[in-house]
């Protein structure tokens, strides 16, 4: 029977099955089959491709002698939910490198950073203009400078690591659905989307974009992939739906609608940032008629229900 693990630390070596839920859905053809992966489950605070991303990366910091996970996110950030719970799991320090400086009053801090804070991490608030050098290697080495005893890990988890990690989450695929065809799931960095198509070749992946003008993430995941492999699509519209719900953190009534639809039919919680709307896309998808006749699709529940209380942004 799948039990929930309540420690991070407990797990670090060895992912637990999660279940794969049959999906009923009046758009599904009559050859068609769906599932979703209900890594929702695989832990109560740190879950979904969180948990895999977080794994590899806490490995490697505690290999390498680190006291701290240093990081970054959003005020909103599911990332920086899950990067306070794993390193308070493992007995480690925190610090959040979080957009915008406006959120230095303790009084404007939402519930993800509430949490947080509870948590052990300790903010360090920086303005809007200078989170965009979050990827610069001079503002890297300055801060590296500051927390010497902090490994870093980048805006939401993505890294080699955390693509290499999503490999765990194939290999429960596989077995618990041999011959499955295609794989959706929701897009924010295109870590995860990288991971399941490199660890998938063979496999139809598709990632729905979570937020406007996804395109620029293309090179990227490419190059975490592998320039040669094409199994894979980052989906932000199809014919005039756009997935995206009008942008990062933004929704719709039609996103809104099938996600109520969906989770009384299944007994199960949507994020509205992410999971909502790859449903969304997953029902667009196949009322235009883009799934082969004989499709199995696996709908990957990257977890983040912590965002259905924290907000959106």
């Amino acid at each position: 029977m799948y039990q929930t693990p309540f420690s991070l630390k407990q797990v670090l070596t060895q992912p637990r099955m999660t279940p794969l839920q049959p999906v009923t859905w009046s758009s599904l053809g009559p050859h068609q089959q769906a599932w979703i992966k209900r890594d929702d489950l695989n832990h109560p605070l740190i879950q979904g491709n969180k948990w895999h991303k977080l794994r590899h990366n806490i490995l490697a910091a505690q290999q390498a002698g680190f006291a701290g996970l240093l990081t970054f996110g959003g005020a909103y950030s599911n990332h920086i939910a899950a990067t306070a719970a794993a390193a308070a799991a493992c007995n480690m320090k925190s610090v959040g490198i979080i957009r915008g400086d406006e959120l230095a009053q303790h009084q404007a801090w939402s519930t993800t950073l509430i949490h947080a804070a509870q948590l052990g991490m300790a903010f360090k608030f920086v303005s809007r203009q200078q989170y965009r050098c979050r990827h610069d290697a001079d503002w890297l080495a300055q801060l590296q400078s500051q927390y010497p005893d902090y490994y870093c890990i980048p805006e939401g988890g993505s890294n080699a690591l955390a693509v290499s990690a999503m490999r765990d989450v194939i290999q429960q695929i596989n077995q618990q659905c041999p011959d499955w065809t295609h794989l959706l799931c929701a897009v924010g960095t295109g870590a995860t989307l990288a991971g399941l198509a490199k660890a998938a070749p063979e496999k139809q992946i598709w990632g729905i974009a979570s937020l406007k003008q996804a395109d620029y993430l293309m090179p990227q995941i490419a190059a975490w992939i592998g320039q040669q492999q094409t199994n894979w699509q980052l989906l932000s519209q199809a014919g005039k739906v756009a997935f995206h719900g009008g942008g990062y953190g933004k929704t719709t009534p039609d996103i809104i609608a099938t996600q109520q639809l969906f989770e009384q039919a299944h007994q199960l919680q949507l994020d509205p940032i992410y999971t909502a709307k790859l449903i969304h896309a997953f029902d667009t998808l196949l009322q235009q008629a883009c799934f082969p006749e004989y499709s199995k699709i696996i709908l990957y529940h990257s977890g983040g229900l912590q965002g259905r209380a924290a907000g959106s942004n």
